[in-house]
C-alpha cells in the first residue's frame, strides 16, 4: 500500500477523481515516468490485470511526458499514451493484452475499378472492416481507391495477405474483361473505318439482266456491302468498300459484255489532286474505278489537312463516289516503293488512254536514280618561327673567370636563351658565333623555321537506288582502342571512321529530283594520336534540296581560318624596336580548312 502511494506522490499527482457509470476521469500529470509504471497505475484504477506481449515488452522503459488539465476518461488517456508509441491493447472481460501495432495502405489496382466497377471497392472495404480486432482502426480513401488500416501486428499481416488472396482474382477477371474491350473498341474502329470506306456506285440495269448477275453480286460484296435495285427505273445502287469495287465493276461490265481490265501505275507527283480529279471527271468509263495510294498523304497533318480532305471528296468512279483515305488496292506482283500508286479498273481504251496522255507521270515501274556526292576538302597552312640565344664571359689578364654571364640552366653562356621552336637537323635552320677575346667571349645562335603545307582530299560516294526508297553507302575503317577492364587486364574496343551517304530520291514530272541526304565524313586524326589512339574529325550534313535530272550542285560547304602569332621574350625590353630582337622571339602559325560537298542526280532511263 505505501508503495502505491509513493507512486501516486512522485510520478502521478491526482487533482480531482470523478467516478460516473462506472468509468473513471482524472487530471494529472506524467512527468519522466517509465510507460510500465504509468500503465500499471491506470490499470489500478479500472482494476484490470495488463500482460505486456513479448514484442512490446521493449517499450516499457519508455519515459512518459504528459499534462492532464481536464477530466479525460482513463480509457482515453490508455489509448492516447500507447497510441504515441505504436502500442495497442486488446481488451477480453478484465484482460487487458497491450501488442505492438502495425500500419498497413492497402491498394486496389485501378484497372479492377476501371473494368468492374466501384462496387468492388465497396466490397473489398466491408470485407477488410470486417476482419479487423476490436481496437482495429479502418480509414477509407475513395478518390485513390485505398484503405489505411492500424491493428495489432499480427492481424495487420494477415489482413495484408486476405487482401492480396482476395485481390487477385479481381486482377484476372479485369485483365480478361479489358482484353475484351479493346478487342471490342479494335472491331469498332476496323468496322467503323471500313465504313469510311464505303463508296457508291450506280447503273442503269434492265430487270432481266439484273437477275443474271444478282446471285453473283451477292456472293461478291463484302460484309459491308450492300446494293439496291429498282425495276421500275432500272437503276441499281452499290455501296461497297473500296478495296472490292474492281470485282463488282467486272460483274457489272459483263452486263454488256465488256472487257475490264485493272492497271497499275506509280505516279511521279508530290501534289497528285490535280491529277485525280481529271482521271475521275475527264476519263473514266461508267464501268471505272480507281483506288489511291500515298505514304506522305496518309503522315499529312496541319496545315495540309484540307488538301487531303479535297482529294477523299474527288470520287473514284465515273458514277461520282469518293475516296476514303489511307486504302489501296494491291494486284499483282508489284515493285515495292515509297512512290504514290494509282490503281485503275476500266475498259481497255480507257486505260490506254490515260496512260499515254500521262507518259511521264504514270509509270509502269519507277525509275533508277544514281546519286554521286563528290566532298572537297582542301587544308593548307604557313608555320614561322624565329628565336635567338646570346650570352658570355669575362675573365682577368691571369686567365681566371671573374665574371660569367650565362643562363644557370642548361649549363652554357646563353643568359638570353630564346630558341625557335622545332628547329632541327632537317628542319629549319640554326647558325651559331663565338667571338672570343683576351678577357672573355661572346656566344651567339640564331634559329628559323618556315613551313609551308596544301592537302587536299576527293571523296566520292556513288549509289543507286528505286525512286522513292532509300539508300545507303558506306566505306571506312575500324580503329581498335585499348581500355582497362575491372580485373585489370586490357579490352580492346572498336569505333567505326566512315565515309556514309544516306539519300531518299524522289523524282519529279518536270525533270527536278528532290532528295533527302544524309552525309558524314569520319576522319582519324593521326597527327593528333595520343598512346597511339588517334581521334576522329567527324563533318556531317543533313539536308533537302531539289536538283534538276543531271545537275551538280553545291549543299553545304565549311571554311574554317586559324591565325595565330605568339611572342615570348623578357618584359619591356622585348617591345623596343630592332633592339628588342635581342630578347625575344616569334611564332607565327596560319592554317585555312575549307570543305564543300557536290551532289550529283542522274535518272537511268530504260
Amino acid at each position: 500500500m505505501k508503495r502505491i502511494i509513493s507512486i501516486f506522490t512522485i510520478l502521478f499527482i491526482f487533482t480531482t477523481i470523478n467516478i460516473s457509470f462506472s468509468q473513471t476521469k482524472i487530471t494529472g500529470e506524467f512527468y519522466g515516468a517509465k510507460l510500465g509504471t504509468v500503465i500499471d497505475a491506470l490499470s489500478k484504477l479500472e482494476n484490470k490485470n495488463v500482460i505486456w506481449d513479448k514484442d512490446a515488452l521493449s517499450f516499457k522503459d519508455n519515459k512518459v511526458y504528459i499534462s492532464i488539465r481536464k477530466p479525460v476518461p482513463i480509457n482515453k488517456v490508455f489509448n492516447t499514451i500507447l497510441d504515441e508509441y505504436n502500442l495497442i491493447y486488446l481488451k477480453k472481460n478484465n484482460l487487458i493484452n497491450i501488442k505492438v501495432a502495425s500500419e498497413k495502405i492497402l491498394t486496389i489496382p485501378s484497372d479492377i475499378v476501371t473494368y468492374l466497377g466501384k462496387d468492388v471497392f465497396s466490397s473489398v472495404s466491408t470485407f477488410i472492416k470486417s476482419k479487423l480486432t476490436p481496437a482495429g482502426f479502418l480509414k477509407v480513401y475513395p478518390e485513390s481507391y485505398s484503405l489505411y488500416i492500424k491493428d495489432t501486428k499480427e492481424n495487420a499481416e494477415r489482413l495484408e495477405k486476405l487482401f492480396n488472396s482476395y485481390i487477385q482474382p479481381l486482377k484476372e477477371q479485369a485483365e480478361v474483361v479489358k482484353k475484351q474491350e479493346e478487342e471490342k473498341r479494335k472491331k469498332l474502329a476496323e468496322e467503323k473505318k471500313l465504313l469510311n470506306q464505303l463508296v457508291k456506285k450506280e447503273i442503269k440495269v434492265a430487270p432481266d439482266k439484273f437477275k443474271e448477275i444478282e446471285d453473283k453480286l451477292i456472293e461478291t460484296l463484302s460484309t459491308f456491302g450492300r446494293y439496291e435495285y429498282n425495276p421500275k427505273t432500272k437503276k441499281l445502287i452499290i455501296v461497297e468498300i473500296r478495296e472490292n469495287l474492281p470485282k463488282i465493276s467486272k460483274i457489272l461490265a459483263k452486263l454488256e459484255k465488256v472487257k475490264v481490265l485493272t492497271k497499275c501505275f506509280y505516279v511521279r507527283s508530290l501534289e497528285p489532286t490535280e491529277l485525280l480529279l481529271n482521271i475521275k471527271e475527264n476519263y473514266l468509263s461508267k464501268y471505272g474505278t480507281f483506288t489511291f495510294k500515298s505514304k506522305e498523304m496518309q503522315e499529312i497533318s496541319g496545315a495540309t489537312i484540307q488538301r487531303q480532305q479535297n482529294i477523299q471528296q474527288i470520287g473514284v468512279s465515273g458514277g461520282g463516289s469518293n475516296i476514303p483515305r489511307g486504302t489501296s488496292l494491291d494486284l499483282g506482283k508489284n515493285i515495292i516503293t515509297s512512290l504514290p500508286k494509282i490503281c485503275i479498273t476500266d475498259i481497255p481504251d480507257v486505260i490506254n488512254k490515260i496512260k499515254n496522255d500521262y507518259t511521264g507521270i504514270l509509270l509502269d515501274r519507277p525509275y533508277q536514280i544514281v546519286i554521286e556526292a563528290r566532298i572537297v576538302q582542301i587544308e593548307s597552312n604557313y608555320i614561322q618561327n624565329l628565336g635567338i640565344q646570346w650570352g658570355g664571359q669575362y675573365a682577368n689578364s691571369a686567365g681566371n673567370t671573374l665574371y660569367t654571364i650565362g643562363s644557370g640552366i642548361s649549363g652554357s653562356n646563353f643568359i638570353f636563351d630564346f630558341p625557335a621552336e622545332d628547329v632541327a637537323l632537317g628542319n629549319g635552320a640554326a647558325i651559331g658565333f663565338s667571338l672570343v677575346g683576351l678577357k672573355g667571349r661572346l656566344d651567339l645562335n640564331l634559329s628559323a623555321l618556315e613551313q609551308i603545307g596544301r592537302t587536299q582530299i576527293l571523296s566520292r560516294p556513288k549509289v543507286i537506288t528505286i525512286d522513292g526508297e532509300p539508300a545507303e553507302i558506306s566505306q571506312g575503317v575500324e580503329i581498335p582502342y585499348q581500355s582497362a577492364s575491372a580485373n585489370f587486364g586490357t579490352n580492346v574496343q572498336f569505333k567505326q571512321a566512315l565515309l556514309k551517304l544516306n539519300v531518299i530520291p524522289r523524282t519529279l514530272p518536270d525533270g527536278n529530283i528532290v532528295m533527302n541526304i544524309t552525309l558524314t565524313q569520319d576522319i582519324p586524326d593521326y597527327g593528333r594520336a595520343i598512346l597511339g589512339q588517334p581521334p576522329i574529325q567527324t563533318k556531317s550534313i543533313t539536308s533537302r534540296v531539289v536538283a534538276k535530272d543531271g545537275s551538280t550542285i553545291v549543299i553545304g560547304g565549311i571554311l574554317e581560318k586559324t591565325n595565330q602569332t605568339s611572342t615570348v621574350g623578357v618584359p619591356g625590353i622585348h617591345r623596343v624596336p630592332l633592339l628588342g630582337w635581342l630578347f625575344k622571339k616569334r611564332s607565327i602559325n596560319n592554317e585555312n580548312k575549307e570543305l564543300l560537298i557536290f551532289i550529283s542526280p542522274k535518272i537511268v532511263y530504260e
